[in-house]
Parts: C-alpha cells; sequence; structure tokens
C-alpha cells in the first residue's frame, strides 16, 4: 500500500470515484478518510436540464457516518467535487472519474 492509500496523519483525504450517471445526475462515492476512520462519502451533481454547466449544478455531500464534524467534511467535500467539475469544464472534458484531494 503506498502513501496516497493510507489514512493521514493529519487532515482529511477525499477519495471518490463515480458510479454512475443518469439523465442529468451524476453520482461519486468514496470516503473521506481521517486519521482514526474511513468514513464512506456520496455526492450527487444535478446538472439544470439542457446544460452541462457544473457552474449552475447543485452538488450535495452526504457522509454516512456522525461524527461532530460532519457538516465541515460533507461542505469541504461539496467544493471539491465543484472545483474538479470546473477545470474539467474549463478544459472540455466530462466530468472526472476520480476525485483525490489532501486537505489540512
Amino acid at each position: 500500500m503506498d502513501a496516497s492509500q493510507k489514512r493521514p496523519t493529519a487532515g482529511v483525504r477525499y477519495a471518490l470515484e463515480r458510479v454512475s450517471e443518469e439523465g442529468a445526475t451524476t453520482t461519486y462515492r468514496g470516503f473521506a478518510h481521517v486519521p482514526d476512520a474511513d468514513l464512506p462519502l456520496e455526492v450527487s451533481v444535478t446538472r439544470p436540464e439542457g446544460e452541462g454547466t457544473p457552474d449552475r449544478a447543485a452538488v450535495r455531500a452526504s457522509l454516512g457516518a456522525e461524527v461532530a464534524d460532519a457538516a465541515d467534511l460533507e461542505k469541504e467535500a461539496t467544493a471539491l467535487v465543484k472545483a474538479a467539475a470546473r477545470a474539467a469544464r474549463d478544459a472540455g472534458r466530462s466530468l472526472p472519474r476520480r476525485i483525490v484531494r489532501w486537505r489540512g
């Protein structure tokens, strides 16, 4: 196991993979890895009908565990997915298959 697959010693590592695309909604599933746990995470990206622009997409993150800072982790995951979607759009690509980011 390399360093990118281990839990961080501080902060959080988000690791998401696109699992489905149904109509205007794309779903990512993965984990928010914190020093003492691997927390299941699901993020959905719903684009307005007739528009492919991620800037106007509704992004919602849901943590599958009850932890004290769940709202902060969900907010950060939402922002990361929005940024990744915007970067893909600006480069003329579709939404990324995997999103992995370290924070903290």
